[in-house]
């Protein structure tokens, strides 16, 4: 019994500290790390400031270990994107940039953690260490691809690989620069274009061209007409549907558009929600935010729960979730909502990047629970 007791309070420990180190990075996002403290690390995890010194010995060691966590999860997807490519330097090349720029390593609050650092890391020899010893790797292996690369293109008297390196790791520098201002606006899709369009031209006996980035990577906005935001009616259902289909598949529900259009058409039919629907100038449907009215019995006032948000695959990275988010606030005004409410996975770190920066609050003061009810 004390064994499994003493497993128990383990994995509760490991996951304190891993909540606190969560908050740190959400906090040093948000404060910086001149506006931190640790009552505000705390206060992001959940927990007790007196929790924190219990798992660190001082805020210093926490932020070590937010520092190392990021640097070795960054260390990681590279070595494993390295190992699954192909032998050829070219393909390693191209793997160490992609994961370089992958969604789940510049997601906001990485980036954020990681500038702050490095930032610091002219004063903090231990921040030094960490920072320098991380980009001395990435560009050892950078350097290897290219001498590699212009080894292979026979250019070895023509090109000086040291310096190709040096120019790839500046353009990747250049990008994270780019996201970390742009945010959920970034256009992933034309910084993959531009990175491709560079190795072609540098190594073009190992890098083709890449096709030209067409309007599928354009940004859409309510202000041009590119995008138009309406409240779906029954002429809608059909389109609606299809969607709510598809972000049904996306939290692993079996594909079932029947089920789809009864459960839209009642809603619709019976004002039952406000369906918002996105559309782009020819009237494709680019994605859809569902609202249900509530009340909130301590404001004495109606709430709105946005409970689905979706962006067709195709539609992603250009602005249709922030449109559809700046309507539904119109929506709960007009009805003198008191709030939004709504929820996302604890990874869905885009999302919560959207929503902070919309104003949006996580929930740290209580619990959520649910029953599930049978048939």
């Amino acid at each position: 019994m004390s064994e499994k007791k003493t497993a128990a309070n383990k994995a509760i420990q490991i996951e304190r500290r891993r909540l606190l180190i969560d908050a740190t990075m959400s906090a040093i996002s948000e404060h910086g790390m001149s506006g931190l403290t640790l009552a505000k690390i705390a206060k992001e995890a959940g927990l007790s400031a007196g929790s924190v010194n219990f798992h660190f010995d001082s805020k210093e060691s926490l932020l070590l270990e937010t520092l190392n966590c990021v640097a070795k999860e960054f260390e990681h997807g590279i070595d494993l994107a390295i190992a699954q490519s192909e032998e050829d330097p070219a393909a390693k090349l191209l793997a160490l940039m992609e994961a370089s720029l992958d969604p789940s390593v510049t997601e906001p609050r990485k980036m954020a953690v990681w500038y702050a650092f490095s930032a610091e890391a002219r004063s903090r020899k231990d921040y030094q260490r960490i920072c320098g010893t991380q980009d001395q790797k990435i560009l050892n292996l950078t350097h290897q691809f290219c001498r590699e690369i212009i080894r292979k293109g026979e250019k070895d008297s023509q090109m000086n690989a040291l310096a190709m390196a040096n120019a790839v790791q500046g353009l990747v520098d250049e990008i994270w620069q780019e996201m970390l201002f742009a945010g959920d606006n970034y256009d992933r899709e034309n910084s993959r274009y531009l990175y491709l369009s560079f190795l072609a031209s540098v190594f073009p006996w190992c890098f083709a061209p890449p096709e030209q980035v067409g309007l599928r990577g354009t940004s859409l906005s309510t202000a041009d007409k590119s995008l138009r935001i309406v409240v779906a009616d029954e002429s809608h259902i059909g389109e609606v549907a299809k969607l709510f289909d598809l972000y049904r598949q996306f939290y692993n529900e079996p594909s079932n558009l029947k089920l789809a259009r009864r459960f839209i058409g009642n809603n619709v039919r019976q004002q039952r929600s406000t369906i918002l629907l996105a559309l782009d100038k020819e009237g494709g449907a680019l994605g859809f935010a569902q609202l249900y009215p509530g009340w909130c019995s301590l404001a004495a006032a109606p709430l709105i729960t946005l409970y689905d948000l979706y962006v067709d695959k195709e539609a992603r990275q250009r602005g249709v979730a922030r449109g559809l988010m700046a309507a539904a606030e119109k929506v709960a005004k007009k009805a003198k909502a008191c709030r939004i409410d709504l929820e996302t996975d604890t990874d869905n770190h885009q999302a919560q990047a959207l929503y902070e920066k919309l104003g949006y609050e996580r929930d740290t003061a209580f619990y959520k629970y649910s029953l599930a009810l049978g048939d």
